[in-house]
C-alpha cells in the first residue's frame, strides 16, 4: 500500500508499517461520517461472523478512522480522556501531530485502538481483509504473538530474492493442484526456502519473526474476510503473484507468504493454530503435515520448472543496477554532509515495500514519518536512513539551518521549541540537541 500500516514495538520504539496493495487517492475533504458508520458496521459484522473461531479469541475492539490530510479522527465509541466529542452516533476529534496516521494498533486517550487511515480501500473485499488484519494486530499480544518486524537484509540480495521468488512460484502452482501433485510442489517450495536460509546466517530467525507477525495478520485478514474457499485462494494467489513484481522484500515478504502457508495448513493440518507459538516456523509445520517425501533431485534442478533460469537472469540484471543505487545511497546518507537525529522515544510510520538495506549501515526508508523528542520528521522521495541499531536517523544536510522548520532534499523537519540544531562531528554535518534550560530566577530578597 502507499501508506502506513501495522504496528510493532521494540526497545521502546513504536513503528507502523504499510500494507501491500495500493490505497485509493486521498480526497480533499475530511471523513464522510455516513461512510465511516458503514465501515464500523462492516468491522462489527466481520468480528461477529468470526465469533472468535479462528483464534479462540474475539477480534472485536475499538476502531478509529483517521484522515491523513486533516488528522480528523472518528471512532465508534468514546475514548477514556474526553479527547473525542460526540457526533451523532459517532465520536470525533483530532489526532495530535505526535501520532502517525497509520493502519496500526496504538494506545491513545486511555484506549487501545485499531487505527485505519482514511480513505479506506474502496474494494469491499480488500477493505474487509484490511480491517480484520488490523483488528488481529490489536489482540496479537494476548494470543502470545509479540509484535516484531526485523529487516530481512538478505532479501535485498540476489540469492535471497531468487529463492524467495521461486518459493512463491511453487506455492502459487500448488493452489491449482491436489493430492500427490500438490504435495510434491509444496515440498519444492519448502526446499527453496531452506536453500535460501542455508545461504544466509540468521535468515531463519528474522524471516520467522516477520512471518509470525505480519504473515499471521494477513492470513487472519483473509481468513476472516472470506467465507468462500474460491475467494480465499484468489486472494492468496494475488499476493503470491506480487512477489514477481514487488521491488523490495526486506520488510514486506511475509504479507505474501504468510497467507499461503496458513491456507495450506488449514487444509492439511486444521488444528495447527491451537498449539502455535512464536517459536514455530510455518514452513516446518507444513513439512510435518506433508509427511516424509523422497527428494527427487538437487534444488537447482527442482527449480527449473518454476522458471529458474529466467528469474536468475532478472535478478542478475537487478543486482547490477542495485550496485549503482546503493552507491548513491552511500553518497547521500554516509559520505556526504548529513543531519543526524538521535532516536530515544521514536514513533515511526513507513511503507514496508519501500525499505532497502544498506549493508553495515542500516535501512533506507523511501517513505517515512517519524516523531521523537526533537519533533516531527517527514521524508518522501529518497527517504531517510535509520541505523541498524535504531540509534539515529540520517537525512542529507539542510542548506539553511535557521528557524524551527528545516528542509532538505526530500525531507521536512518540524523542530520542537526546546531543541536546536548544532554542528555535527564532521565539517558540514549537523545534529540536534536539547536547548539548555533557562536559569531559575534568583530568590526574592
Amino acid at each position: 500500500m502507499s501508506h502506513i500500516r501495522s504496528v510493532l514495538s521494540c526497545a521502546g520504539i513504536l513503528i507502523a508499517a504499510a500494507p501491500i496493495a495500493a490505497q485509493d487517492p486521498a480526497p480533499a475533504a475530511a471523513i464522510d461520517t455516513a461512510l465511516a458508520r458503514r465501515y464500523f458496521l462492516e468491522a462489527q459484522a466481520l468480528t461477529a461472523r468470526d465469533a472468535g473461531r479462528l483464534w479462540a479469541h474475539s477480534l472485536a475492539g475499538p476502531l478509529l478512522l483517521v484522515d491523513r490530510a486533516s488528522r480528523m479522527a472518528v471512532a465508534d465509541r468514546p475514548d477514556g480522556e474526553g479527547l473525542l466529542r460526540p457526533m451523532g452516533s459517532l465520536f470525533a476529534g483530532t489526532l495530535p501531530a505526535s501520532e502517525n496516521v497509520a493502519n496500526t494498533t496504538f494506545r491513545w486517550g486511555g484506549v487501545h485502538w485499531t487505527m485505519v487511515a482514511w480513505p479506506v480501500r474502496s474494494d469491499s473485499l480488500e477493505r474487509s481483509v484490511l480491517l480484520a488484519h488490523e483488528l488481529w494486530h490489536r489482540v496479537q499480544d494476548s494470543l502470545g504473538f509479540p509484535m516484531a518486524s526485523p529487516t530481512n537484509t538478505h532479501l535485498g540480495q540476489r540469492e535471497g530474492r531468487l529463492w524467495l521468488r521461486l518459493e512463491a512460484r511453487a506455492l502459487r502452482r500448488a493452489l491449482t493442484q491436489e493430492g500427490a501433485a500438490r504435495a510434491r510442489t509444496l515440498r519444492d517450495a519448502i526446499a527453496f526456502r531452506r536453500a535460501r536460509r542455508a545461504r544466509f546466517r540468521g535468515a531463519d530467525s528474522t524471516e520467522r519473526a516477520l512471518e509470525m507477525n505480519e504473515g499471521l495478520a494477513e492470513y487472519s485478514g483473509i481468513a476472516v474476510a472470506t467465507e468462500s474457499p474460491v475467494l480465499r485462494r484468489e486472494l492468496v494467489e494475488r499476493r503470491l503473484a506480487g512477489l514477481d513484481t514487488v521491488t523490495n522484500f526486506e520488510r514486506s515478504f511475509a504479507y505474501h507468504t504468510g497467507p499461503a502457508y496458513g491456507l495450506f495448513l488449514d487444509e492439511l493440518a486444521p488444528a495447527w493454530r491451537t498449539s502455535l507459538s512464536p517459536r514455530d516456523d510455518l514452513s516446518f509445520l507444513l513439512a510435518a503435515a506433508l509427511g516424509a517425501g523422497a527428494v527427487r533431485s538437487a534444488v537447482a534442478t527442482r527449480a527449473v520448472p518454476y522458471g529458474y533460469e529466467k528469474v536468475q537472469r532478472e535478478e542478475r540484471t537487478r543486482a547490477a543496477l542495485q550496485t549503482a543505487r546503493l552507491a548513491a545511497f552511500r553518497r547521500r546518507f554516509v559520505s556526504g554532509p548529513v543531519l543526524e537525529l538521535p532516536l530515544a522515544e521514536m514513533k515511526m510510520g513507513f511503507d514496508p515495500g519501500r525499505v532497502e538495506s544498506l549493508d553495515g549501515v542500516g535501512s533506507v526508508y523511501g517513505s517515512l514519518r517519524l516523531t521523537d523528542r526533537w519533533g516531527v520528521l517527514q521524508c518522501d522521495g529518497s527517504g531517510g536512513l535509520i541505523a541498524v541499531d535504531f540509534s539515529h536517523v540520517v537525512v542529507p544536510a539542510p542548506a539553511d539551518t535557521a528557524g524551527r522548520r528545516l528542509t532538505g532534499p526530500g525531507w521536512v523537519l518540524e523542530l520542537s521549541a526546546e531543541w536546536r540544531i548544532v554542528p555535527g562531528k564532521r565539517s558540514g554535518d549537523w545534529t540536534v540537541t536539547a536547548s539548555p534550560a533557562a536559569p531559575a530566577p534568583p530568590p526574592a530578597p
